[in-house]
């Protein structure tokens, strides 16, 4: 079948947006082609900096014809009283091409079959093109010249092939052909391909690979032949790398031997994070004083002298800070964050510190960390926001207090606390040594920060969370899951109790609502891989308070939840929980198990209830308390006979106010227990 080819040429994108962009191109594509039914097969994606490749090997030539059949007026508006053809039925004639005498009717309205010919594929493409190509997503675009079109950078040129032959049409100005562009300085003239294999061939010939794998496995490859050290290779910047370039290119650079004296992280993060540069270690692990860099275009000796000459700027500013830093302590800095404001109406970062001291000592005993620790942790975390290093390299923050920490002699698992306070400490089985003050830290950091902004109604909308407050709630639960068993809703109180202790007013009625949402919208977004089905609303039941117990509870409901999956379980479950509500609703004067008496009760069926819901009380309670969803499961499903039963021969709501408040009081501790596990009424069935 023919192959259908598009490049999309355009100024070289960042580095994040690249793989995703042309993803995206390839799945809208596939989405629009098979609905249009032309589909066949899979299709391949890649791209550089300056070019977005979409290939489908497989597309068919045209659509098949179709049958449609289009529904016109109703009987009653199509004729008049005579029988005669109303002029809504002549339009509607007149629009589909046809005579009244080819309509047919059923008992309501006209139709018309219509034999609609499938068009050419080459006229879809050429009409869907533009659109999707402008409909790419990008975290943020632009336009240019008189555009009013927006992409992530201008576009300037667009192959377009089917079945060898070029496609005709244009997205804002710029038309369609069978031309491309080798690599803008090595090759920069136009060629001509028609198909992807010509396409990658012409493109390798001309300085350009457009397969990231091959990039990467490019850069890999000379980084390690070209040192005589280890090069410090991460994911990410071998990404980013891969990513910036067309056609990798890695040279080796190096520095003064007397810049090693700054601490490792500066080093690291100055080559890495600023520069985009591979740190070269010796044999024994140790930083050396090389970098190599993957550069795109230019001349080996031309780049690395600039490369060293940036390099050596950016160590020489990172040493004065460094210097300027070793005449003050940590307590001096400390001191100097009263002059830093860390929100306007919540006070500086100096009061945020003792916030975080007092929340950290009340909350440490839950995570098994020592409270003198992580008072003293707390309270000298956010320190190094003053010092002169982090104000030079920000990404810094946390591991310049951890070193600052160790240098004035604080305890090693403070001095690690600080360093790792910005570190993902949710992979638990990542190797690296657990530190309890490190969590009990993050957790004041994410309750001092949630409690603070949705107090002041700075609450996330849409896609917009300028603060993180979705990942600090996202922190809480995994830490939550992993590490602790109390209540959210018991901690973010004592965060608010920090606040007003400090004189701030905050909404903390509303603030807690807001969190409330957050946290029902992580659950199912953190737990969507799981194999459970997973019947969020129905575990988190209780309103604002609910959703904010621990990630062990939700988990435990959703897992007892899952047992339940017979419709007339369901139906019978449902039963005394409907019932109790609408009772509540009215305001009927309802108790509990212990209100409950034969006598008043007087229905053998349900005094069979009762007997049950005694037995099964304490069982309840003590599989939620040992987290046991099998146990919860199996203990509900026991109460089901005597629940169907009692609600099948006996009137709940008597008119007779002595039984029918010890009825109602019995169908309500059925609904109590039944409730531990969840809110049955939420789940189909």
């Amino acid at each position: 079948m023919p192959e259908f080819l598009l490049e999309v040429g355009c100024e070289e994108l960042p580095a994040s947006f690249v793989e995703k962009a042309y993803n995206d191109l390839r799945d809208a594509l596939c989405k629009e082609l098979t609905d249009l039914g032309v589909c066949e097969g899979g299709a391949t994606a890649c791209g550089t900096p300056r070019r977005l490749i979409v290939s489908f090997p497989n597309l068919k030539p045209r659509q098949e014809d179709s049958v449609k059949e289009q529904r016109g007026p109703s009987l009653q508006a199509a004729y008049d009283a005579a029988g005669e053809p109303t002029k809504a039925l002549l339009g509607f004639c007149k629009s589909q091409g046809i005579e009244p005498s080819d309509l047919r009717k059923d008992e309501q309205y006209v139709w018309v079959t219509k034999h609609v010919s499938g068009l050419p594929t080459s006229e879809l493409l050429e009409s869907i093109l533009p659109r999707i190509i402008l409909g790419i997503n990008f975290e943020k675009s632009m336009r240019w010249g008189a555009s009013r079109a927006r992409f992530a950078r201008p576009i300037r040129w667009i192959l377009a092939a089917y079945d060898g032959k070029a496609l005709d049409f244009n997205v804002e100005g710029v038309h369609s052909a069978l031309i491309s562009c080798g690599h803008r300085f090595y090759a920069p003239d136009p060629f001509e391909a028609k198909s992807l294999s010509q396409l990658e061939t012409e493109l390798r010939n001309r300085f350009v690979e457009v397969s990231s794998e091959s990039r990467k496995a490019s850069i890999l490859e000379q980084a390690k032949s070209i040192s005589s050290g280890t090069p410090e290779i991460t994911d990410d910047l071998l990404d980013e790398n891969t990513f910036l370039t067309e056609w990798p290119t890695a040279i080796l650079g190096s520095f003064p031997e007397s810049y090693l004296e700054l601490p490792e992280p500066v080093l690291v993060t100055a080559m890495a994070k600023h520069e985009r540069m591979f740190p070269v270690r010796d044999s024994a692990g140790k930083l050396t004083n090389q970098f190599i860099f993957i550069r795109n275009s230019g001349e080996d000796e031309t780049v690395r002298k600039g490369c060293e000459w940036v390099l050596g700027a950016r160590f020489n500013d990172a040493r004065f800070f460094y210097e300027q830093d070793q005449k003050l302590t940590l307590d001096d800095f400390l001191a100097k964050t009263e002059g830093v404001v860390f929100q306007a109406q919540l006070g500086s970062v100096r009061q945020r510190a003792d916030r975080l001291a007092n929340l950290a000592a009340k909350i440490a005993p839950l995570l098994n960390s020592d409270p003198l620790l992580a008072r003293k942790a707390a309270l000298y975390a956010k320190a190094d926001l003053a010092t002169g290093l982090v104000s030079e390299l920000s990404s810094l923050q946390g591991v310049i207090g951890g070193q600052y920490a160790e240098r004035g002699g604080f305890e090693p698992e403070v001095c690690d606390a600080i360093a790792r306070q910005y570190t993902d400490l949710i992979d638990i089985n990542s190797g690296a040594k657990f530190n309890a003050l490190a969590v009990t830290l993050q957790v004041a950091d994410c309750l001092d920060k949630l409690a603070g902004y949705l107090g002041l109604k700075l609450i996330p909308t849409g896609s917009s969370d300028p603060f993180g407050l979705r990942k600090a709630v996202t922190s809480l639960v995994w830490y939550g899951e992993a590490f602790f068993t109390e209540p959210f809703a018991q901690l973010i109180d004592l965060a608010f109790d920090e606040y007003s202790a400090q004189g701030h007013e905050l909404d903390r009625a509303g603030a807690t609502v807001a969190l409330a949402e957050i946290f029902a919208g992580r659950y199912p977004v953190l737990w969507a891989s799981s194999e459970i089905r997973r019947p969020f609303e129905a575990a988190l039941f209780r309103g604002d308070l609910d959703a904010m117990t621990t990630p062990v509870e939700v988990g435990f409901r959703l897992q007892a939840l899952e047992q339940f999956t017979d419709p007339s379980e369901l139906q019978t479950i449902a039963r005394p929980i409907n019932l109790t509500n609408s009772a509540k609703s009215k305001g009927e004067k309802l108790g509990g198990l212990d209100d409950v008496t034969t006598s008043g009760l007087n229905s053998p069926e349900g005094v069979t209830l009762l007997e049950a819901l005694t037995v099964s009380a304490p069982k309840v309670a003590e599989a939620a308390l040992s987290c046991a969803p099998t146990d919860l499961a199996d203990t509900l499903k026991s109460l089901l006979p005597a629940i169907n039963a009692f609600f099948d021969k006996t009137m709940v709501m008597s008119d007779d106010p002595t039984e029918r408040f010890h009825r109602l009081s019995l169908a309500n501790a059925a609904a109590e227990q039944l409730l531990v596990a969840g809110d049955f009424t939420k789940l189909e069935g």
